[in-house]
């Protein structure tokens, strides 16, 4: 998937781990939250990702070595308040995992924060 917007230079592209990780966490909001909140995290993981296509240095993102060589993590917390739905997510606890080459921001996972990250194949 790729998304180009706006006057942003960058673009985002989500790998298959990605939106596999996407689609399970929106399935997971389904069932235990039902359509509303399902909406609503479907509506911060967009925002995240559009606020992080027009500025991948935002406030809250951070650069984790720990994780892998020239990963970032963005957490969905930091857009919260952004997102277009009347009712915000609570507590959000899923980071974008990323890397950046060029002109070109490759989302690599959408994790939840007590994953062990390492784990994970980027």
């Amino acid at each position: 998937m790729s998304t180009k917007s706006g006057t942003s230079s960058y673009t985002l592209v989500l790998s298959g781990a990605a939106q596999h990780d996407i689609s399970q966490t929106l399935e997971w909001t389904q069932e235990a939250f039902g359509d509303i909140g399902r909406t609503r995290y479907e509506n911060l993981i967009s925002t995240a990702l559009v606020d992080l296509r027009a500025d991948p240095a935002r406030a809250g993102v951070r650069l984790r070595h720990d994780i892998g060589k020239s990963i970032y993590t963005y957490p969905l917390a930091s857009s919260r308040k952004r997102s277009t739905t009347s009712k915000h997510v609570a507590k959000p606890r899923h980071l974008v995992l990323f890397r950046i080459k060029r002109s070109v921001i490759e989302v690599a996972r959408l994790l939840h924060d007590a994953m062990d990250f390492a784990q994970h194949e980027m």
